[in-house]
């Protein structure tokens, strides 16, 4: 069995194998299961069952290795296509838009994290440089449980040039900086949103910073010096939400 071709690649793991299946968007070509038992844990319907193919641990290990956390669970799929940022924004409706900016995150590991979260707390979509990407990533789509088929992602050759097409759109650009002194708790946020998150190794390069509205810190311990940037990414979406929901039911 090919494990792959140009237009396909295999994920593995029952949530990633599950939320591929139920998007409409996504073309899923093979189902992939270690054993028939494995049949019960998904919901599938006539169709998606043809699709199935049952795999024994030999093809597994050939896939994912042996330290991979595959659960039984494989698919094969097509990459999504979106439209282009500028699309997107012009044909969204929304008022109170929210994005993420990802600068200099190459492990994929945390950049799946970094997606999980920003399903769970309703990010509209992720920018990110097209040259740190790795959209057939194994690990990114496992981190990400399946939050993958859920939010539009938008790879750009400049991420500058993608900060000012959300300007346009009347964003306000928050990076995030341990180094800053102004906290995220202090921030009256614009109900269009897009916060900037780099690396802990080198953080966010300077011509973003520079691109930024504002820089923001979490304040945390002093005896810790950073945080994950993925714990970053949830804690500051949290104290996003939380604004806006203090907004809307004001203490009285």
């Amino acid at each position: 069995m090919p494990l792959s071709n140009e237009k396909t690649f295999i994920i593995g793991g029952r949530h990633a194998v599950q939320e591929s299946i139920n998007n409409k968007d996504r073309v899923v070509k093979k189902i992939i299961l270690q054993n028939e038992e494995k049949k019960s844990s998904l919901i599938l319907d006539k169709d998606q069952q043809k699709k199935i193919t049952i795999q024994g641990q030999k093809f597994f290990n050939k896939v994912f290795g042996t330290e991979f956390n595959h659960q039984g669970f494989a698919a094969e799929i097509e990459v999504l296509k979106y439209p282009d940022l500028n699309t997107f924004l012009e044909t969204n409706n929304k008022t109170n838009l929210l994005f993420l900016i990802i600068d200099n995150i190459f492990d994929d590991r945390n950049l799946g994290s970094i997606i999980r979260s920003a399903l769970a707390f309703d990010v509209d979509g992720i920018i990110l440089n097209q040259r740190s990407f790795r959209p057939k990533s194994l690990h990114l789509y496992k981190n990400a449980s399946g939050a993958m088929e859920h939010i539009p992602i938008f790879a750009v050759s400049n991420i500058v040039n993608a900060i000012n097409i959300l300007k346009k759109q009347k964003f306000w650009v928050y990076a995030l900086d341990q180094e800053s002194s102004s906290s995220v708790f202090d921030e009256d946020f614009s109900e269009r949103s897009a916060f900037v998150l780099g690396s802990e190794d080198s953080g966010i390069k300077k011509n973003i910073l520079d691109n930024s509205d504002k820089i923001l810190n979490i304040p945390i311990n002093s005896k810790i010096e950073s945080l994950n940037v993925s714990n970053a990414a949830a804690a500051t979406l949290a104290i996003y939400n939380f604004s806006h929901l203090i907004k809307k039911n004001p203490p009285k």
